[in-house]
């Protein structure tokens, strides 16, 4: 293979993760308003973002952006001389991630303006919000050119600790569970982060997550083949 035919195949390859990666951020952002807004219980960082904020008076997405710039911090800290200079971007990807959040909560007038009385189509929307945000997630690992800072994290965490991302990931979900009902019982916040939704996610979420990097990582591979 000629050097220009490496070069034009490495150029469509990256352009093809990039692609993946901002819809995965779109994606995830999306379902992350869902479970939000479905009032049964939400992520667990998103949850813990909105008790934070609620304390605060910060926007939603304003304090799950500065988690997931700790989270970078983090992953400099455990990586050292390995952290990848490319990943620096991570915090521009944050920025958006964040944005996006604040712009589905807040100025998108058909899902910040979504109420519904009814408990099974909450359910559903809850349902319909962990899908999106696993896929997502999904897109964005199996892209593998920059992580959110928070998955990232996760990511070098499972590497250190020879571990399956998705099961780390559940472990984590469940310490933030922890963390956000403190902060519920400490500052006397109405408890709409975590309820039975936030269970539901905290178990359902990994598993997703697995299913769908496998079944992406099958696609492009069948893809490539062809």
């Amino acid at each position: 293979m000629h050097l220009k035919d490496i070069i034009v195949n490495y150029t469509k390859l990256y352009w093809k993760r990039s692609i993946m990666l901002l819809v995965g951020i779109l994606i995830s952002a999306f379902g992350m308003t869902l479970l939000i807004k479905s009032g049964l219980g939400q992520s667990t960082v998103s949850g813990i973002s909105y008790n934070i904020g609620y304390v605060t008076n910060i926007k939603t997405g304003t304090i799950l952006g500065l988690i997931n710039y700790l989270c970078f911090i983090g992953q400099v800290i455990l990586l050292k001389r390995s952290f990848k200079v490319i990943q620096v971007f991570q915090l521009l990807i944050t920025t958006i991630f964040s944005s996006t959040v604040n712009l589905f909560m807040y100025d998108f007038k058909l899902i910040s303006e979504l109420q519904v009385d009814n408990y099974i189509v909450n359910l559903i929307i809850l349902i319909i919000g962990i899908g999106f945000m696993s896929y997502g997630v999904s897109l964005m690992m199996v892209a593998d050119l920059i992580f959110l800072p928070f998955e990232g994290f996760c990511n070098v965490l499972s590497v250190k600790l020879k571990m399956q991302f998705g099961t780390l990931r559940r472990y984590v979900d469940i310490l933030l569970v922890v963390i956000s009902l403190v902060l519920i019982y400490v500052f006397n916040i109405p408890n709409t982060s975590v309820r039975e939704g936030t269970i539901i996610y905290t178990f359902l979420f990994g598993t997703l997550l697995n299913i769908f990097m496998k079944a992406i990582k099958n696609y492009n591979e069948d893809k490539e083949t062809e």
